[in-house]
């Protein structure tokens, strides 16, 4: 707007006031009017005379300053004009009202005027720089929680980097989930790494507006050191700090990711490999993929050349049971002792030696060799059961030769 235009008073202020309609206030008498319009108990009353007096406070600061700055007397009969006031100076944003306003963020005897102060000086821009030293101050009020979180936004507005560790220390001690989030928000905001230990802790935090605004600062410092534990935030039993938490990991370059899943690979390759999947099955990365592929295509084919000796001795003992039970009627009484006694046996040990545990403890391994997996599976229990009914022929066979059951084993069941 035009310094020498003004804008139409609000009809509703025109009727309360009683002004009339024809008529302009000057600037002088349109403040004193405001201010008293500050008393309404209609908020929409109070909204819009705050609006005038910000616009008559950046036309004609000089005249609008100090009757301003005069109504945020405690003593005034209306808290509502002080806080109307307060918040026409924050959008004003005017140097020469910094000092009053920090004067008052100090030594106000109400907490909740203290908390609109620091507020509005988030408000004002690089000019409330000069007040980092207050804000940081006031963290540790013990007043007032809206203190404590609006002094700690107001802090990360202004990138106040001598914050850093008060807000931590504060963080630290915080009871207040509004407060806390808030520290968290500005720390993220100056970007300063010596917050990662503290905001990594808050991860696991009960309250998840917590979790979701100290994971949200962790990518916004982005340390490639705080990676995994983004990552593991991708699993948060809350849908909406998961999504914080994928939000935070597309901030980091896919180099640096893999420099830090590759850091991982040189004590715990398999674990690496889990932490590629999971950041796969979050973000769409056609690099990371690349990775992945390379690192596991030596890997899986050692499992594949490992499950091919398994399938192979499983398949030898199929085919022992199917030459076995062509010959058994034609084979003599010496000839089955011998069979139950040592060689089914001995291949009831090949069988229970074997073991997928090795496939599935991965569970990137037995996702990629499922259906591998599936047949040795398969076959394994084909392989027990026929196994378990040549025995039994066996056996009956010797029972009705009037020899007892041999082999080591309780009296079989009769086949059915």
């Amino acid at each position: 707007m035009n310094p020498d235009e003004k804008e139409t008073i609000d009809p509703a202020l025109r009727k309360i006031m009683e002004i009339p309609d024809d008529q302009e206030l000057p600037d002088d008498a349109l403040i004193d009017v405001m201010l008293r319009a500050l008393e309404s108990h209609q908020l929409l009353i109070r909204s819009s005379a705050v609006h005038q007096l910000v616009d008559v406070g950046k036309r004609n600061p000089s005249l609008a300053l100090p009757k301003i700055l005069k109504a945020l007397n405690p003593k005034v009969d209306y808290w509502t004009v002080r806080f109307g006031a307060v918040e026409a100076l924050g959008e004003i944003a005017n140097k020469d009202s910094i000092e009053p306003l920090i004067n008052y963020l100090r030594n106000d005897e109400d907490p909740d005027f203290r908390a609109m102060v620091a507020k509005q000086l988030g408000e004002m821009g690089d000019i409330a720089k000069v007040a980092g030293s207050a804000l940081i101050e006031v963290l540790s009020d013990k007043d007032s929680a809206e203190l404590r979180e609006n002094a700690a936004h107001t802090l990360g507005i202004l990138s106040n980097s001598n914050a850093v560790s008060p807000l931590i220390n504060a963080l630290k001690i915080e009871k207040d989930n509004y407060a806390k989030r808030e520290i968290c928000w500005s720390l993220g905001e100056i970007g300063d790494s010596a917050a990662e230990t503290i905001l990594t802790s808050l991860l696991t935090d009960k309250d998840k507006d917590t979790r979701a605004k100290a994971v949200e600062a962790l990518g916004k410092i982005e340390n490639v050191s705080s990676i995994i534990p983004i990552l593991s935030t991708t699993k948060d039993r809350d849908t909406s700090v998961q999504a914080k938490a994928i939000e935070a990991l597309k901030r980091f370059s896919s180099k640096k990711v893999m420099s830090e899943f590759s850091k991982v690979a040189e004590n715990d390759l398999f674990m690496a490999l889990q932490h590629f999947q999971d950041y796969l099955f979050n973000i769409d990365n056609e690099e990371v993929s690349k990775k992945v592929i390379e690192i596991k295509e030596p890997i899986l084919n050692a499992y594949k050349e490992k499950m091919n000796k398994i399938k192979s001795d499983l398949e030898s003992c199929k085919i022992f049971v199917e030459e076995n039970f062509q010959i058994i009627s034609t084979l003599s009484k010496k000839d089955l002792k011998e069979l139950v006694e040592k060689k089914i046996p001995k291949i009831e040990s090949k069988i229970a030696n074997v073991s997928l545990y090795e496939f599935r403890k991965q569970k990137w391994i037995e996702n990629d060799l499922y259906f591998e997996i599936e047949d040795i599976s398969d076959l394994y229990k084909e392989s027990g059961v026929m196994l378990s009914e040549l025995r039994d022929s066996v056996q009956e066979l010797l029972k009705k030769s009037f020899l007892p059951s041999l082999g080591g084993s309780s009296q079989p069941e009769t086949r059915k």
